[in-house]
Order: structure tokens, then C-alpha cells, then sequence
């Protein structure tokens, strides 16, 4: 079945949605019944609050460190060298192994048990940072805190794309994107609050006070998500689900094409390396992680205080950046309601990567003005919408069997942390701030071949639905000859 380049190039940006593409709509599509809408605020409320919820303490619990460590632990535990790098790459390699694992067992343990209780463990870890006395200790409880905060991000995109159709699924997954910016700026707020309120307080420094707080706010959303989160749809028992509106939620699947395995099996990773799902979108995942958006906020920072041109603010410098953040969470909005109305997927990928190209295209060149070079930064910087825009794709690609598209959506977000990792570390050092000659003109090149592999995820999927139209005409005509020869039986049976 070989397509022709001609029928790949007049689709590339057909809507996702072909005929069935239904009217602009912001939440709920026209025409869709009351005891729908009452079905799917159960779902959004419950699963997006402690989906949005955790996501927002792993953020508070992965930044606290750097709070921590220019508010005082530096000197308490005489982190003059390579301390600090060694203590995030520690918890940069749990993050990278704790995925893996933690979305192959959701498929076997319901989510509302493993991923509340791994939150709840790391809560009382992150408790315990108060406690430690050199940086060994340190070392050893950021890598466990890291490895289980891994589950949470690719654990509640799995969960999201078990319950939603695909015209519902990308706005959800903006909204849980969201939660990550949220959480990286108010961990900086009560960090200055701390200093403020409880330094010295039972001869405990404020540095000490972080880790304690952010751990109470982990283990309170950990109880409420063990409470309340509702697992998937084939094997909730929530209480606020009566029986119909779970049989509703498994035909609402069925309708919208999506029905999943969900029987564990151990030849797993057999079925998931034959799919070619996994290869393209890993990739496609890896190239979204080599953006300047990784390390926004941090150049731009940088670029603030090495400014010999301008005089800014310590004020300044810290909370400029912060505009990077809203810019992200307006535009992930945005993109991502416009995606699930008009399935347009590949117009909004291609909206995106204009932004991010003409951002680091300026970065590049440098020498520019201070206007454009803000803008560019913000620009550089908005690499925030693509990412629930493709987790909801994997969601949508990888659907059939829940175990392979836990699988696959576990390996992409490890190799892509590992590989954000590298890149911080070879080439956004902060020995090349301002210019970073190294990193932006990478992240250019990475950005132009995420132009292109975008493109060959896109042809994939064209093939993939062709041959599934082609299987689906075949199936019809076998179902109808196999009606007609019946009848024509039953007719020469009666005339004998």
C-alpha cells in the first residue's frame, strides 16, 4: 500500500477529524446532551484537580533545591564546588529511570494506588531534606525523590488519554501542562515568604522551612488523589461514578474509535519495539526537548544581569523572566483548544515552530536591538504548547492497547530527559552566558530537523489511517458477500 507524495503533501494539514469535523466549540462540542456534560465535569473536576495538583508539587518539590540553595544551604553544607551540579544531576538521572517502570505497573496496579502513594513517599522525603547534614545525604534522597516524582508526568498523560475522546483531549492536556509553570513560580514565592516569616524559627534556617512546607503540600494532594482520583474508566470503583455513567464512559471510547487492552501481558516489550508509534514519536519528543525553552528563564536571567548596557534590578533580573512562563500557559491554551476544535494539528505544530525560529534565529545573531531582543527571548522561549499538543497525539496513535501506549509515552520522556540533560550540561554552560554561542545556535539546528521530523510523524499517521479505511471497506464488502451468499442459500434451500 505505497501512498504517492502528491496524496501526503494535500493532507499534511487536513483536519485530524476528516468529514467529521465539528463546529468551533471552546468546552463542549454543539449538540452535546446535559447528562454528558454532567458526565464529563465528574472527569475534568476529578481528574484534573489532582492531576494538576501533582504535577504542580513535583514542580514545587524539583525547584526547591535551587531556592534552597541560594537562601542558605550553599554555605550550611559547604557546597563551594560542584556539589549542586552533582545534587541535580542525581535527581536528573532518577528522572530519567523512574518512568519506565512506574507506567508499565499502572497497567497493573490502578492509578489511584501507585500514583498518590509514590507522591506520598516522595512527600515525606522531601520532609526529610530538612535534615540532612552533608551532601552525600543530599546526593542519595534527591535520586529517590527524583526517580518517583518520574511517574507523575507520563502517569497522568496515560490516565488523561484513557479517558478522553480525541476532541476533548488536548485542552485537558494544556491544562495539565500548565501546572508546571505554575509550580516553578510560586516555589520562588515561598521561598522569599520563608525568608520573610519563619528564618531562625525553632533554630531552624529558612533553607530547612522549604523542604518541610513543600513536603506538607505534597502528602495533603497525595491524600486527596488516593481519595479521589477515579483510576480508568475500565476499572474505577469511585464513588461519584454510578454504574451508567461508567458503562458511558467505556462506550464513549468505543465511539470515538479508541477501545484499549488492558489485560497485562509479559511480552510487553516485544509488541511496543514492533510499533513504529515508538521510534517516531521518541524522536519527535527528543527534538522538543533541545529548544531554548528548556533554559529560558535561566539565560534570559543571565543575559539581565551581564547587561552592562542597561541597569537592572536585582528585582528585575529575577522576575523579567517570569513573563516567559505567562506568555507559555496563554499560548498552550490557546493552540491546544484550537487543536481539539478543528483537529488542525499540523497548522498549530507549524504556528509554534515559527515562534521558536525566528526567536533563536535572533539569539543567534545577537546583536540586535533591546526590544527585539526581549522579544526573542519570549519567542525562544515558547516551546510550552507543543508539549500537550504531542503528548495527546502519542495518547491518540499509541491507542489500542494501554500497555504499549504506557510504554511508549514512559521511553519518551525518558530519552527526552536525558537528552535535555546533556544539552544543559555541554552546551548551556554558564561559563558561555550571555551569548551561549554553543546552545542557541544547537537548539537552531535541533529546531529545524523537529521541522522536518514533525512532518514524517504526520505522514505516518496519513498512511495509518488509510490503511485503516482500506481495512474497514474490505471488512464491510467480506460482511456483505457473506450476507449475500447466506441469502442466496436460504433461497435455494426453501425452492429444494
Amino acid at each position: 500500500m505505497d501512498l504517492s507524495l502528491s496524496y501526503y503533501a494535500k493532507n499534511i494539514f487536513n483536519s485530524s477529524y476528516g468529514k467529521n469535523r465539528p463546529k468551533f466549540f471552546l468546552w463542549y462540542p454543539e449538540g452535546t446532551p446535559a447528562s454528558e456534560k454532567k458526565l464529563l465535569f465528574k472527569i475534568d473536576f476529578f481528574i484534573l484537580t489532582y492531576g494538576c495538583l501533582a504535577y504542580f508539587t513535583k514542580w514545587l518539590d524539583q525547584s526547591n533545591l535551587s531556592n534552597a540553595y541560594v537562601s542558605g544551604m550553599k554555605e550550611d553544607l559547604s557546597m563551594f564546588g560542584t556539589e549542586y551540579n552533582l545534587a541535580t544531576t542525581c535527581f536528573s538521572i532518577g528522572q530519567i529511570i523512574g518512568p519506565i517502570p512506574a507506567n508499565i505497573l499502572l497497567t497493573w496496579i490502578p492509578p489511584r494506588l501507585l500514583l498518590p502513594g509514590l507522591e506520598l513517599i516522595w512527600g515525606f522525603l522531601t520532609i526529610g531534606t530538612y535534615a540532612v547534614t552533608n551532601v552525600r545525604q543530599l546526593y542519595g534522597i534527591r535520586f529517590v525523590i527524583g526517580f518517583l516524582e518520574g511517574s507523575t508526568f507520563v502517569g497522568i498523560q496515560y490516565v488523561l488519554g484513557s479517558w478522553y475522546k480525541k476532541t476533548e483531549l488536548g485542552k485537558r492536556t494544556a491544562i495539565f501542562a500548565c501546572a508546571a509553570y505554575v509550580g516553578t513560580m510560586i516555589s520562588g514565592y515561598i521561598q522569599s515568604g520563608l525568608l520573610a516569616s519563619l528564618d531562625g524559627k525553632n533554630g531552624i534556617p529558612a533553607w530547612r522551612w522549604v523542604f518541610i512546607i513543600d513536603g506538607i503540600i505534597t502528602i495533603v494532594v497525595a491524600i486527596y488523589g488516593a481519595v479521589f482520583f477515579p483510576d480508568t474508566p475500565y476499572n474505577t470503583k469511585s464513588f461519584y461514578f454510578s454504574e451508567e455513567d461508567k458503562a458511558r464512559c467505556i462506550e464513549r471510547l468505543a465511539e470515538d474509535g479508541r477501545q484499549e487492552s488492558t489485560k497485562f501481558t509479559w511480552d510487553l516489550f516485544a509488541r511496543t519495539l514492533k510499533t513504529w508509534q515508538l521510534y517516531v514519536l521518541t524522536i519527535l519528543w527528543m527534538f522538543w526537548n533541545t529548544t531554548v525553552g528548556k533554559v529560558a528563564n535561566t539565560v534570559m536571567q543571565l543575559y539581565l544581569k551581564y547587561d552592562m548596557d542597561h541597569s537592572w534590578s536585582i528585582y528585575q533580573v529575577n522576575n523579567i523572566p517570569t513573563a516567559i512562563n505567562g506568555w507559555n500557559i496563554v499560548m498552550v491554551l490557546l493552540l491546544n483548544i484550537y487543536v481539539d476544535t478543528t483537529g488542525c494539528r499540523m497548522a498549530a505544530v507549524a504556528f509554534n515552530l515559527f515562534f521558536l525560529l525566528f526567536g533563536t534565529i535572533c539569539l543567534v545573531v545577537w546583536d540586535i536591538p533591546l526590544g527585539l531582543r526581549i522579544t526573542s527571548y519570549l519567542f525562544a522561549g515558547l516551546d510550552g504548547p507543543l508539549s500537550p499538543i504531542y503528548y495527546s497525539w502519542a495518547n491518540i496513535l499509541t491507542s489500542g492497547d494501554a500497555q504499549v501506549r504506557a510504554l511508549t509515552l514512559a521511553i519518551m520522556n525518558s530519552c527526552g530527559a536525558a537528552l535535555t540533560t546533556i544539552i544543559q550540561q555541554f552546551l548551556y554552560p554558564t561559563t558561555d552566558a550571555p551569548e551561549y554561542y554553543r546552545g542557541f545556535k544547537a537548539s537552531l539546528g535541533f529546531i529545524c530537523g523537529m521541522c522536518v521530523w514533525v512532518i514524517i510523524v504526520r505522514m505516518f499517521e496519513i498512511r495509518e489511517e488509510h490503511r485503516n479505511r482500506v481495512e474497514s471497506i474490505e471488512g464491510e464488502q467480506l460482511d456483505n458477500a457473506g450476507l449475500d451468499s447466506s441469502g442466496i442459500s436460504m433461497v435455494a434451500c426453501k425452492k429444494a
